[in-house]
């Protein structure tokens, strides 16, 4: 008879253990994949959640324990089980809501959860519930899984023991680490400075070698020349950024836009929350049928609702969300120094590595000159274009020495480059290199682009009589038989509009000529202006720039010109910007790197103080200016005057679209459009925008020609 009952009890508990096991995958797929469990078990997925929140997933593990433990040789069911089970569901639902207000966990509370966790923190507080709630669970989940949490500690100890003897038996390894430059006379020297590019490694070894100097030693015209790259430390540092600091506001204020959303029939979920030095981006995930365009409808109503004067929307389409981005209320400075010690910089062995500034979560952002090309730079006034420049410059400077990189700044509005007049790495392929200055003149300007033409057909020769492609195989063919290398040309121009007011074809062919063809050659142009309008980016310049960065515009139809985009328009300022490399979708937004004056300053005399000497091959020991291009009476421009004054008199007006008949290219009809009204025989009275002719002028100009 007992071996019946036996028998039957077995029989019992396999069953139950069954049941336990169908019941734990049924529940646990239902869960997970909802959609694809049939009526019942959206239902059972969609009631769990509602009731339990993030605490249902629980359920499979809690059954799938009770069937471990009724398969198990020794029975250990005991009667507590059912109690632990209930605390530690119970106590999840609860500890959901401090977790998600503490560290912006995305988790849902169910309907326990929000009526418990209240209850509990009106007796004892929000922190002291929370605490309380945590302790519950842990205990009932380790009691239900039959874990003793004092051997647990003990184990823990004793392994932190174990480990602590083992490494004290190790033999210690001494790494030697860079001297840290003194307040005093002596120059600090930077830690990658060898001729190869690579950083310094110290072998312990039992032949005798000579240590590396930590200074670049190369031969220039038969002399040994030191040059030391300056240190970061001439630069101040940043301020760090305490990103975690305000949590419960940003939660805050994400609920205050999921709620602002809802008002306008917009289902959404705020995701992550990504914080910068100066905007929040919010990712928020719509729902379905939710169009990014309904957002977009809104945006002044978000900035009204974000106490924000600007706030940008972007499209994230690697997490099937849409971020939100919105200033912060305190804006943190990002310095050139944090990017040019950040292992991104140091570790790259690119010369023409710049320094842009930091993305929307606070990382270091650096790009290489040399696979852009070239870059274009637009902003309005004020908005960090000039302090852009500098960074970049400085970010060379820091790589670079004057016999491998050398800069052409063109600045017509004088203020922002002679700053450098007096650094060897000064270029003009028009003087010699003790003559090398910063450029003023637009006419110089255009003669100095048109001679650097032809240093380009230059070295395109070289290259070619030595069977290398590009520059850095050149330099690298050069090391192998002792040759002379050649240098990096980087031309920065200040202020394009300026130029093409004066010379507006000149530039134009010069410009489009170099940035077709100078890559290969180691000549990389860079353009800034203040003023994007298609006159001054035109579409031969644009075509061969994939490469822009634009700083805040004043306009939408300013922003389509330099990004092909509208956005720019809703930037902050003061360095705020979109960059857009050539590798990718979509623009990258960036705050750029400050550098103020003072640092820029200590930096030039650093490098002046070595007084390393200015040498490289000019195309012609002195070159003066061609007769007949800037003059208005030339045969070239008399030869296309003519027909347009003949033009207007048949028509009877003047306008671009009319000169571009005969004319063919905008650029051509710009410039004699200029050249009328240079002459006098076209002027636009004051308040309007049409033009006025002077037929008595035209009339008498064409008399006295015949």
């Amino acid at each position: 008879m007992s071996q019946k009952n036996s028998k039957k009890t077995t029989k019992n508990r396999d069953i139950t253990a069954l049941f336990f096991a169908l019941s734990a995958f049924v529940s646990g797929y239902a869960l997970v994949l909802p959609e694809e469990s049939g009526i019942i078990g959206k239902a059972f997925a969609n009631i769990a959640f509602q009731q339990f929140g993030i605490a249902a997933y629980l359920l499979p593990i809690i059954l799938l324990w009770y069937f471990i433990v009724r398969i198990s040789k020794k029975d250990i069911r005991r009667k507590s089980d059912f109690l632990w089970s209930v605390l530690s569901i119970l106590s999840l639902c609860a500890l959901c809501i401090p977790l998600k207000k503490a560290f912006l966990i995305k988790a849902s509370n169910g309907w326990i959860g929000v009526k418990l966790f209240p209850l509990i923190s009106q007796l004892l507080g929000f922190k002291l519930a929370a605490c309380a709630v945590f302790i519950i669970f842990i205990y009932s989940f380790l009691s239900l899984f039959r874990i003793s949490i004092f051997s647990l500690c003990a184990k823990f100890f004793s392994y932190l023991g174990a480990k602590k003897e083992e490494k004290e038996k190790q033999p210690k390894i001494l790494e030697k680490k860079p001297e840290i430059p003194q307040k005093s006379n002596q120059k600090a020297e930077p830690l990658f400075s060898n001729p190869s590019r690579e950083p310094n490694i110290v072998v312990k070894d039992n032949s005798k070698k000579e240590p590396k100097k930590d200074k670049k030693t190369d031969k220039i015209a038969g002399r040994d020349l030191d040059y030391k790259l300056p240190p970061a430390d001439l630069l101040e540092k940043d301020k760090t950024i305490d990103s975690k600091a305000n949590a419960k506001e940003l939660m805050e204020r994400a609920e205050l836009l999921k709620n602002t959303l809802a008002e306008f029939d917009i289902e959404a979920e705020v995701g992550e929350i990504i914080t910068g030095p100066v905007i929040t981006r919010y990712d928020l995930t719509l729902g379905k049928g939710m169009k990014i365009q309904s957002l977009s409808s809104i945006v002044d109503n978000l900035s009204l609702t974000m106490k924000s004067a600007s706030i940008r929307i972007v499209p994230i389409p690697e997490k099937s969300a849409v971020g939100i981005e919105v200033p912060n209320p305190e804006s943190s400075k990002v310095g050139l120094r944090g990017i040019i010690e950040s292992s991104v910089f140091e570790n790259s062995r690119n010369l023409l590595t710049i320094a842009l500034g930091k993305m929307t979560d606070g990382e270091p952002y650096t790009a290489q000159l040399s696979s852009m090309p070239h870059l274009l730079i637009a902003g309005a006034t004020g908005s960090g274009k000039s302090v852009s420049i500098h960074s970049i410059i400085l970010s060379m400077l820091f790589k670079a020495r004057p016999d491998e990189v050398k800069f052409l700044l063109i600045d017509p509005k004088r203020v922002e480059m002679p700053i450098y007049k007096d650094i060897p790495h000064l270029y003009n392929p028009m003087v010699k290199a003790a003559d090398a200055d910063i450029i003023v003149n637009p006419k110089e300007a255009a003669m100095a682009l048109k001679k650097l033409a032809v240093v380009m057909e230059e070295r395109y020769e070289k290259f070619a009589q030595v069977m290398v492609r590009n520059i850095e195989e050149y330099n690298a063919k050069m090391i192998e038989t002792g040759g002379q290398k050649e240098f990096y040309i980087v031309v920065i121009i200040d202020e394009l509009a300026d130029l093409m007011l004066t010379a507006q074809k000149e530039i134009e062919d010069s410009i489009q000529r170099l940035a077709q063809m100078s890559r290969a050659v180691g000549i990389h142009l860079i353009l800034a202006t203040q003023r994007p309008s298609v006159n001054v980016i035109t579409g031969i310049i644009k075509a061969n720039f994939p490469a822009r960065m634009s700083f805040q515009t004043t306009s939408k139809i300013d922003s389509r010109v330099v990004l092909d985009m509208m956005g720019a328009e809703s930037l902050l300022g003061k360095g705020d910007m979109l960059f857009f490399p050539p590798t990718e979708a979509r623009p990258i937004r960036l705050q750029g790197a400050f550098v103020s004056l003072k640092e820029t300053q200590r930096v030039l005399d650093f490098i002046n103080e070595q007084d390393f000497p200015r040498i490289y091959e000019p195309i012609v020991e002195e070159i003066t200016a061609e007769p007949g291009i800037y003059d208005a009476d030339s045969e070239k421009n008399t030869r296309d005057l003519i027909p347009a004054l003949k033009l207007i008199l048949e028509r009877k007006r003047v306008s671009h679209d009319i000169l571009k008949t005969i004319f063919g290219g905008s650029a051509r009809a710009s410039n004699v459009l200029s050249l009328l009204e240079i002459k006098g025989f076209i002027y636009k009275p004051e308040g309007t925008n049409k033009w006025q002719v002077n037929f008595d002028a035209i009339e008498s100009y064409l008399n006295g020609s015949k």
